[in-house]
């Protein structure tokens, strides 16, 4: 089984959960190092647990300074988070953790005045990398837990706009011109995605061989609500069934559309905040 790196994921776009998760593993942080003491000269610390506590920061601030960053992608993305974007923020972020760690181990801790960058790779080696299986997991977890999947509220005024996109599959001769607001749904099965359409003469459908995610990214108003089902939430007339099994109903077609679990809280939230009109 693969798992498509373009999969829309919880993100946690506020800053009070992102400073909370961040407190939370500065904090394990230190307690590991209180508790397992990994530093030689551990025992000549000066106030030894009030200085391995100052590792805290050396997580929490990497995180509230890359948080602007993120959050500036997040948007770029028109609100959308991949899994390929949880790998290269946790990467990245966890590699500035290190450089700031280095930097209070070696400062503060060491009481050092000169370094080389083949101790700063010692550093993460020795004592960075070994802390990876521990934080790291608790890390994404959390930032699941308390991330969200955002639905945008419904624009009546973007609705009306008439801007174009072509979509292009796979093979160079699948392309499709459309206007954006004239997308309705697309639903994928196993390597080919149906495209259904607005047109003068009624809705029409078009296949690509491509994939759900590659669909999506070319069209900014197609939001997944199923691993196999996007759809134009412009549409969106009715959400129906109970907590075992959701679908919706969209305008232009008499085809239900299910409901993942993970997006069922956002469109609700669309529905009880937005007085969203039923499309003709």
């Amino acid at each position: 089984m693969t798992i498509s790196l373009n999969k829309t994921i919880a993100y946690t776009k506020n800053w009070k959960p992102t400073f909370w998760i961040a407190l939370v593993l500065g904090v394990l942080l230190s307690l590991l190092l209180i508790t397992l003491e990994p530093f030689d000269n551990s025992n000549s610390f000066s106030n030894k647990y009030f200085i391995l506590s100052g590792y805290t920061l050396c997580i929490l601030i990497p995180v509230l300074l890359v948080h602007p960053i993120e959050n500036y992608f997040y948007t770029l993305q028109t609100n959308r988070w991949y899994i390929i974007n949880e790998i290269l923020y946790v990467v990245s972020t966890l590699f500035i953790i290190f450089l700031f760690s280095f930097l209070y181990h070696f400062y503060v801790v060491s009481g050092l005045s000169s370094f080389t960058f083949a101790s700063i790779w010692d550093f993460i080696k020795d004592y960075g990398v070994p802390f990876i299986p521990i934080v790291v997991p608790l890390w994404v977890y959390l930032r699941s837990k308390y991330g969200v999947i955002e639905v945008p509220l419904y624009d009546k005024e973007n609705h009306k706009k008439r801007t174009s996109v072509t979509i292009t599959g796979n093979n160079k001769s699948e392309t499709l011109t459309i206007f954006e607001s004239d997308f309705v749904f697309a639903r994928a099965q196993q390597n080919y995605v149906d495209i259904y359409f607005n047109t003068e003469s009624g809705m029409q459908q078009k296949t690509f061989r491509s994939t759900l995610s590659n669909i999506m990214k070319q069209l900014p108003t197609a939001w997944q609500v199923h691993r196999s089902y996007l759809v134009n939430l412009d549409y969106l007339t009715a959400v129906e069934g109970n907590a075992r099994k959701r679908f919706m109903k969209i305008s232009k077609t008499e085809e239900t559309i299910p409901i993942s679990q993970i997006y069922y809280r956002a469109l609700g939230k669309r529905l009880s905040n937005s007085p969203q009109e039923l499309q003709n």
